[in-house]
C-alpha cells in the first residue's frame, strides 16, 4: 500500500513539475503579467472616444492602406462614438473630428498601443500602432484600431505605421 501512494506521490510530482514546464516552454505564465489593452491611446487622440463598429469591416488585405473619414458620405458602416465609456452613442461631428483606421493582427495575446502624432512642418499625421505580444500562439487577435482625433486639416497627409514587439518582463 505504501508504494502504490509513493508512485502515486511521485506521479503527481511529476505532472505538476512537467506542467510547469511546459507552461514555461510555451510563455503562459509569462504572458499572464501581460498588460491588459490600452484604451483610448497617446499623442492627438481624443482618449475618451469610443468608437462602436460593426465586428469587422475590413479584412486583411481590404485596407492596407488604412482608413480616413472625414465625413459622412465616407462613413459607409455608420460608426459612431461615444464620450460617457459606452453608455449613450452618437454620430460623429465630421466638422469636429477626422476617424482614422489601420487593420493590425497579433497572436491571441497581443494589445494594440495607438499613438498619432502631428509634424506641422511636414503638414502630415503619423498613426502608429505597435502590436505587442507574447509568446508563439496559434490564434490570432485583430483589430480595425480606430481613433478619434481632432478635425485633419485637408492639406495635411497621414501615414501608417505598424511595429510588431515582444513583450518582455521587466
Amino acid at each position: 500500500m505504501n508504494n502504490i501512494r509513493h508512485y502515486l506521490f511521485y506521479s503527481i510530482l511529476a505532472l505538476i513539475f512537467f506542467t510547469l514546464i511546459s507552461c514555461d516552454a510555451l510563455g503562459i505564465r509569462h504572458c499572464r503579467n501581460m498588460p491588459k489593452q490600452i484604451e483610448g491611446g497617446t499623442g492627438e487622440i481624443i482618449s475618451n472616444a469610443m468608437i462602436r463598429h460593426p465586428a469587422f469591416i475590413a479584412s486583411k488585405g481590404s485596407s492596407n492602406e488604412g482608413v480616413i473619414i472625414t465625413s459622412d458620405s465616407l462613413n459607409g458602416s455608420n460608426l459612431v462614438v461615444s464620450f460617457d465609456n459606452g453608455i449613450t452613442y452618437n454620430p460623429i461631428d465630421f466638422s469636429q473630428y477626422t476617424l482614422l483606421g489601420k487593420y493590425a493582427e497579433g497572436q491571441s495575446m497581443a494589445f494594440f498601443d495607438r499613438n498619432v502624432t502631428k509634424d506641422a512642418k511636414k503638414k502630415k499625421y503619423i498613426y502608429t500602432i505597435r502590436v505587442i505580444f507574447c509568446g508563439d500562439f496559434l490564434d490570432t487577435r485583430a483589430s480595425m484600431n480606430w481613433v478619434l482625433v481632432p478635425k485633419i486639416e485637408d492639406d495635411f497627409s497621414v501615414e501608417f505605421v505598424i511595429e510588431h514587439k515582444e513583450w518582455t518582463r521587466k
